[in-house]
């Protein structure tokens, strides 16, 4: 994009769809807040006009309420431009809020795929499920029991051969020692929800 005005114009649009005027464009850096640091983040990929946008801890840094602005802020944009965006969070609540689907991943290996709605009651690998036991939950009055995995994380360089959870998953069997299992239907009649598991039907909950 050679034209100036055509820069400046894309730039400015850019900024008005993460709610940033643009006379901010003359402040330093350090004159803005996290929160809005973030904004012209995004709004450096939305000049570029992607189809896809990769989100690595987008909001882990901010304060709880600045982490909700953005947040909406990023659904808004979706729903308004149809963009996809991946997010890759530690924090389970995020991912069922923004996200239609999740991707689980332990020692860099997806375990489980399934919509959002579908935690955390229909949860189905062991990692998955021991993950979900530690997020708190205020409905359940102390009533849920949180997982707590035995034994050492594996090195991602020197990963297990087979399962790479089978050195703290409570169910191993002897093939996950050998055998990397690979993704699967979940259930027969749902192409959504997909596991690396070689148990038949992991203890939904357990």
């Amino acid at each position: 994009m050679k034209d100036p005005e055509e820069r400046f114009s894309r730039i400015k649009e850019s900024c008005e769809m993460v709610n940033m005027r643009v006379e901010y464009l003359q402040r330093y850096p350090h004159e803005f807040s996290g929160g809005q640091r973030q904004r012209l983040a995004i709004a450096r990929c939305l000049a570029i006009r992607p189809e896809l946008i990769i989100a690595d801890e987008i909001v882990s840094a901010l304060d709880v309420s600045i982490q909700a602005q953005i947040i909406n802020l990023l659904r808004q944009i979706q729903r308004e431009t149809g963009l996809s965006f991946v997010f890759i969070t530690h924090d389970v609540a995020v991912a069922r809020y923004v996200g239609h689907r999740i991707a689980v991943m332990y020692l860099g290996s997806v375990v489980e795929i399934l919509p959002a709605g579908a935690l955390p009651e229909n949860a189905e690998h062991p990692y998955t499920i021991a993950l979900l036991s530690a997020v708190p939950d205020m409905n359940l009055q102390g009533k849920k029991k949180e997982i707590v995995l035995q034994g050492e994380v594996p090195s991602p360089i020197d990963a297990p051969s087979g399962c790479a959870f089978s050195t703290r998953c409570p169910y191993v069997m002897d093939i996950c020692k050998t055998t990397r299992p690979v993704l699967r239907l979940a259930y027969e009649a749902d192409s959504s929800h997909q596991v690396a598991c070689h148990l038949e039907k992991p203890p939904i909950g357990a």
